[in-house]
């Protein structure tokens, strides 16, 4: 089963895999980690954050090995002042400026609704509206997070299971 998420020990070393997100990014820097071969490297004395880091955001390390599914989002609106909309700690999408295209989050199937570049040339935003999308490579203990359940039980999030790769 491939994993998006993987902490490994190699030598005095951990390597971390995760999907990419900002906040990630900002605590990895934080624990003095460093993006080289694609991926986290920290000193092993990083372990025990890093593990509480993976299971708050995804509710797993990938030091088991873990299900996947994706996840089907209705009709969602939401729009980021200079930045990346973001679900579920995964980048949906990311406009750079008023007037250039967007970059869709990886493994985000985007099915219908808009997604755009708004706002102005100093004030631009990321607008996502009334979209429907799917998030793939979901990891399934994260299904259980209190947000995702929230989206669940209001109806605008389903859960679906992937076939074996």
């Amino acid at each position: 089963m491939y994993s998006k998420i993987l902490i490994e020990r190699v030598n005095d070393k951990i390597k971390v895999i995760s999907p990419y997100n900002e906040q990630f990014v900002e605590e990895a820097h934080f624990l003095k980690g460093q993006w080289k071969n694609n991926a986290w490297w920290f000193d092993d004395s990083a372990i025990d954050s890093i593990r509480y880091l993976l299971q708050r955001m995804w509710n797993v390390t990938g030091e088991v090995p873990y299900e996947n599914c994706c996840l089907l989002i209705k009709n969602y609106t939401k729009c980021v002042p200079r930045g990346a909309v973001y679900l579920f700690h995964r980048m949906v999408a990311k406009a750079f400026s008023r007037l250039s295209k967007i970059k869709m989050g990886a493994d985000i199937d985007f099915m219908d609704g808009t997604i755009k570049p708004g706002g102005n040339l100093y004030f631009w935003e990321t607008q996502v509206l009334e979209a429907t999308f799917k998030i793939c490579n979901f990891p399934l203990p994260a299904t259980t997070l209190p947000e995702v359940q929230k989206a669940i039980t209001e109806g605008w999030c389903e859960i679906k299971r992937q076939q074996a790769q």
